[in-house]
């Protein structure tokens, strides 16, 4: 009777961690997911992010640049901040890793990063 109830404790431990871990990689497509700006041209943007980090067609993300700031970092280096520069929306995940975007607002270019 002991070993049944060890065991079923195991049981729904094991349960409780593999769902758990569902929920946290779907949280984490939700709010970390970003990818490269690849290329723009015309208002479209081709972004290094695709089904295997989460996108989805008419997701928005903002876009980011970083830049170099004034102020000297640990080690007297030159220190970055990061810049909005823009909005984007996938209308087509290409595969895995791409996708199409509309650039919805700002000055989004090569380099720059996307992100929820």
């Amino acid at each position: 009777m002991k070993n049944k109830s060890f065991i079923f404790a195991l049981l729904l431990v094991f349960v409780a961690l593999v769902t758990g871990c569902a929920s946290v990689k779907e949280a984490r497509h939700e709010y970390l997911m970003k990818g490269q700006v690849l290329e723009v041209s015309g208002g479209q943007a081709y972004l290094c992010v695709g089904s295997a980090s989460g996108a989805k067609e008419g997701q928005e993300l903002d876009v980011f640049r970083y830049v170099p700031s004034s102020i000297l970092g640990e080690k007297q280096r030159p220190s970055y901040r990061r810049e909005k520069v823009g909005t984007v929306k996938i209308t087509q995940v290409v595969d895995a890793h791409f996708a199409n975007a509309q650039v919805l607002s700002g000055n989004v270019r090569a380099n720059d990063v996307a992100e929820f």
